[in-house]
């Protein structure tokens, strides 16, 4: 099947929804990154789903609006085997998630950021199940900084740890000395698989560490 897909009516709202959670402070202001995140699984639904193609379990046709109903007869359909039930999972999932973020009076940032993960990671199935390149699935919300509030998170020592079994040995200087380490021999560590830097410890309203790989024997 070809699937002619307008992308750009994803990629905007989710690079909307990176900014917003870049700058957002309130619980509003995490509540709209939901808003975003259920417009860009409404528009990746709506472009990915045909009725003809792809059968609704329960047979009620879903509205123009019903991501998660069109994403599940998407998945079931195009994805068959082993691993079709985990795909439908994830997208049931990320609506569920952006859903309940738009209607949760106490959204906070860790809220809006597992969110927004859920919301890309989902578009970035149909776009490797639609055939869509890798180079082409790199928007502006997939460099985004993958951010970790806490230093001692059990995800940065996970990565950490990655990089530890390339023989690399890793730092988390101030992410204002970002450019200054650079100079001096030092590489970004990215968050495995993708190119996204890794931010750390989220202190008076601002991430303050980035991480790093050293120069050197351990980080050449």
């Amino acid at each position: 099947m070809d699937f002619a897909i307008d992308w750009s009516t994803v990629g905007r709202p989710l690079t909307k929804a990176a900014e917003q959670l870049r700058q957002g402070t309130s619980t509003e202001d995490f509540q709209s990154v939901g808003l975003l995140c259920r417009e860009a699984l409404t528009s990746l639904a709506q472009a990915v789903f045909d009725p003809s193609r792809h059968k609704v379990e329960d047979g009620v046709q879903p509205s123009p609006t019903d991501s998660k109903r069109m994403l599940d007869a998407f998945f079931s359909s195009e994805l068959r085997g082993g691993s079709n039930e985990e795909a439908r999972r994830h997208a049931r999932a990320a609506v569920s998630l952006a859903d309940a973020l738009v209607h949760r009076r106490t959204a906070s940032y860790r809220d809006a950021a597992l969110c927004l993960e859920a919301t890309q990671s989902t578009t970035n199935l149909v776009s490797i199940v639609t055939g869509r390149s890798e180079a082409e699935r790199i928007t502006t919300a997939d460099a985004e900084p993958f951010r970790i509030p806490k230093m001692n998170d059990e995800t940065l020592k996970s990565i950490v740890q990655q990089y530890k079994e390339q023989g690399l040995e890793t730092s988390l200087p101030l992410l204002e000395e970002k450019d200054v380490r650079l100079a001096r021999g030092y590489r970004m560590a990215y968050y495995p698989g993708t190119r996204r830097e890794v931010w750390v410890g989220y202190h008076g309203g601002r991430y303050e560490h980035i991480l790093m790989i050293k120069p050197g024997p351990g980080g050449a």
